[in-house]
């Protein structure tokens, strides 16, 4: 048969009834039933956290604008004049300044340390499952716990350290660790990030051990130096969980409390007081709730402003890497 006779015949052919056309796939219904599924396991929960956080968050803006005490149920509204005065408050700034110290210093010298004890923990081929729980046992004991510890360990009169010193001899050396207004915040610092290192350290070494080996091995036959292959071909790898690690440990920095409540309480007077802690002693030590949801907010605002500028420099950082 010809081209044309084919053709034809094909033209000639009856369209087939609808009753013949394959169904639609049931794929897409089944896909929409899952996700309906799936959102009405969910609501619950979004109830509970929107009831629970956002709308106490949001209240807290509200009474930021208050005289409020926290107890008696009558207040009056004063505008922005706790801002104003939360923003002339030397105590304030203080506070202000021993958040900045101990969350970017915490940040930093956690980081460092942990990315130093995770190259270790790469390089070990025996006993590393024994070193890596080593290393993430301070993490599994609460803040509270541990600052308890500490505060036995450098008490002036009976602690391990002035009491070992002054059985060595070195009696000038045994300070009140705790009491020392020059030097409190500095050892808030150092229990800090000795009780807040172990997930960071466990974050970089699971980015380390995914470092492909044959890229460390062709830049060691290239000649290349072991701080040259950190450089180079590590460091750049490790870009993703760098950002991680700083976001976390930028957050947990300004929001350091349960140290501070349970080491020093602020003192000696004032000095070692960080933002979350001067929240909570105004709010409900002093019976200014209006006052310590103004500073409340201005928290937040730092955590917000400084967590984005963090995020939006480490991801430039990755890009580039």
């Amino acid at each position: 048969m010809s081209a044309a006779g084919r053709t034809t015949a094909v033209a000639a052919r009856p369209a087939s009834p609808a009753s013949d056309r394959p169904e639609p796939p049931v794929r897409g219904r089944a896909s929409r039933r899952r996700r309906t599924a799936m959102l009405l396991f969910i609501v619950p929960a979004l109830v509970f956290y929107a009831v629970l956080v956002i709308a106490p968050s949001l209240q807290s803006i509200q009474i930021s604008l208050t005289d409020w005490d926290g107890v008696n149920p009558a207040y009056g509204y004063v505008g922005l004049g706790n801002y104003e005065e939360i923003l002339g408050s030397e105590r304030f700034w203080n506070a202000v300044r021993n958040t900045m110290l101990l969350g970017l210093g915490s940040a930093l010298v956690i980081n460092a340390i942990s990315l130093a004890v995770a190259l270790l923990l790469d390089r070990l081929r025996h006993l590393q499952g024994l070193f890596r729980t080593a290393v993430y046992l301070p993490a599994l004991v609460s803040g509270f716990i541990a600052a308890t510890i500490w505060k036995y360990i450098l008490n002036f009169n009976f602690g391990v350290v002035n009491t070992t010193l002054q059985d060595l001899g070195l009696e000038s050396w045994a300070l009140d660790w705790l009491g020392d207004s020059d030097l409190v915040v500095w050892v808030l610092l150092f229990i800090i990030c000795f009780t807040l290192g172990g997930n960071t350290t466990l974050i970089y070494l699971a980015n380390l051990q995914s470092v492909p080996p044959e890229m460390i091995e062709a830049a060691r036959i290239d000649g290349a130096s072991g701080r040259q292959v950190f450089r180079y071909v590590t460091w750049p790898m490790l870009a993703g969980s760098v950002t991680v690690n700083l976001t976390l440990a930028l957050i947990a920095g300004w929001t350091i409390f349960d140290q501070v409540m349970v080491l020093t309480a602020g003192g000696p007077g004032f000095v070692s007081e960080t933002m979350a802690f001067f929240i909570y002693k105004v709010g409900f030590g002093e019976y200014r709730a209006g006052y310590g949801s103004a500073a409340a907010v201005v928290l937040f605002l730092v955590v917000l402003v400084s967590t984005v500028l963090a995020n939006r420099y480490m991801r430039g950082r990755e890009i580039q890497a």
